[in-house]
């Protein structure tokens, strides 16, 4: 357990559980526009960006997560949690807002509204080694479960109606504008994150050594569960990753709704990913952890292959990939939730910044090899435009769905491994229950 949070009165953790969830409020709207919502996807199609220019928007912080997660926990040690907090939401905002300047620059447009999207996703893996830790500060275990679910199911709501609201005001034609606007007010409201998490109470008990990377990774990777837990989260990420952006794409591109419906669509996902942060902390409270990561690899994989073969020509089509696209964004909700608990969980005191850091550069590297992957396929056009499965014309899009599919139910091999599973071990490891 967290010694320091047990030194803290109720009040103090209730009032930093407030600034965290407000953190997320601020901050977490930017991220959830560049991951999974249509505005970004639709906003450098305006600028003339391709579907490969599309699908990397939506990979770039897997990649450079993969990158720089490991200097930037080595970086923490040594310039302290709360001064890179204020460097990350900075450079974040200033990233937002070249993406929002990018149609003023002519013929440049395309690359700087990618260069700004770089520049956001560069500061997240420095915001991403330093949250954990400074929640580990005032979290009790006990906590955990509820706090990731309150957190993220109350800033998907606030996110929710904002843009399904957007997407009413977007309709099928909106102004460049309008999607400017909406951008740099995201940039801005990054800044507000840093506010809320610089008044997170410091550890003062556990104190993290000043490691060279060398050391401190060694520690990582001599933790058998975390390596093992890794390994397993970096290989569904390469199966489910791609399935929401993809989704957008396949029915934009290839069914060819129009925009207004395709930010519905994606508030549909929105919705999903609220029902199961809602949920989380009551079935975390209920249920042992493997069973909701049990859950969560069965539901990629039955809505892979339900989106393989689904078509527009199927009975209630909309209806159908709507109630699919709503399940995987509340197991993606419900894979989140367990991650996090399982982080504090596996994070060694006195090396958290890099426990953290190598677990979610695992992670990352899947994402970006699933999205970039999707998007290399897509932009080199390395699959036929279509192919019969039978009476069923199956387009390219849905073949990656079936590669998905395939993916996952390869990879379930592996769900023996996991420390929910065998909880007991020499290694570090400290669930709630």
């Amino acid at each position: 357990m967290s010694s320091f949070a047990e030194t803290l009165s109720a009040t103090e953790r209730k009032q930093a559980r407030i600034y965290a969830y407000f953190a997320c409020y601020f901050g977490c709207i930017s991220e959830v526009m560049i991951d999974s919502s249509a505005i970004i996807i639709l906003y450098i199609s305006m600028l003339g960006g391709n579907n490969m220019l599309v699908m990397l928007s939506t990979s770039l912080s897997g990649i450079l997560n993969v990158l720089l997660l490991v200097p930037c926990a080595a970086a923490v040690t040594y310039i302290g949690m709360k001064k890179a907090v204020s460097i990350a939401c900075i450079v974040g905002c200033c990233g937002f807002l070249l993406m929002a300047a990018a149609p003023m620059l002519g013929a440049y447009q395309k690359i700087a509204a990618m260069i700004g999207c770089t520049i956001y996703c560069a500061q997240r893996g420095l915001y991403s080694v330093t949250w954990y830790p400074m929640l580990d500060a005032f979290l009790l275990p006990q906590d955990r479960g509820r706090f990731f679910g309150t957190m993220r199911y109350s800033y998907m709501l606030i996110s929710g109606a904002l843009f399904f609201m957007l997407g009413k005001l977007m309709g099928k034609n909106p102004p460049l504008l309008l999607m400017q606007a909406i951008i740099a007010v995201t940039g801005i409201l990054v800044l507000g994150r840093m506010f809320c998490m610089l008044r997170f109470p410091d550890n003062t008990i556990e104190r993290t050594p000043k490691l060279k990377i060398r050391q401190a990774l060694g520690i990582s990777i001599r933790n058998g569960p975390l390596v093992s837990y890794s390994v397993y989260v970096c290989l569904l990420s390469i199966a489910y990753t791609s399935l929401i952006p993809l989704t957008l794409l396949y029915l934009k591109n290839h069914i060819q709704l129009p925009a207004g419906q395709v930010q519905i669509f994606s508030t549909i996902g929105i919705a999903g990913s609220i029902m199961g942060f809602f949920l989380y902390g009551k079935l975390s409270d209920k249920f042992k952890i493997k069973y909701l990561e049990l859950f969560v690899h069965v539901a990629f994989t039955l809505a892979a292959f339900a989106m393989a073969l689904l078509n527009k020509n199927t009975t209630g089509f909309i209806y159908l990939a709507g109630f699919i696209y709503f399940m995987i964004s509340y197991a993606s909700s419900t894979f989140l939730c367990n991650n996090s608990s399982e982080l504090l969980a596996l994070a060694r005191p006195g090396n958290k910044p890099m426990a953290m850091a190598f677990l979610q550069t695992y992670q990352n590297l899947g994402v970006a090899l699933g999205r970039t992957g999707t998007a290399m396929i897509l932009g080199a056009n390395l699959l036929a435009p279509g192919w019969q499965l039978g009476t069923m014309s199956i387009s390219h899009y849905q073949t990656i769905f079936l590669l998905c599919g395939t993916i996952a139910a390869t990879i379930l091999i592996l769900f023996p491994t996991l420390p929910a599973v065998v909880p007991k071990h020499k290694d570090y490891y400290a669930p709630f229950h």
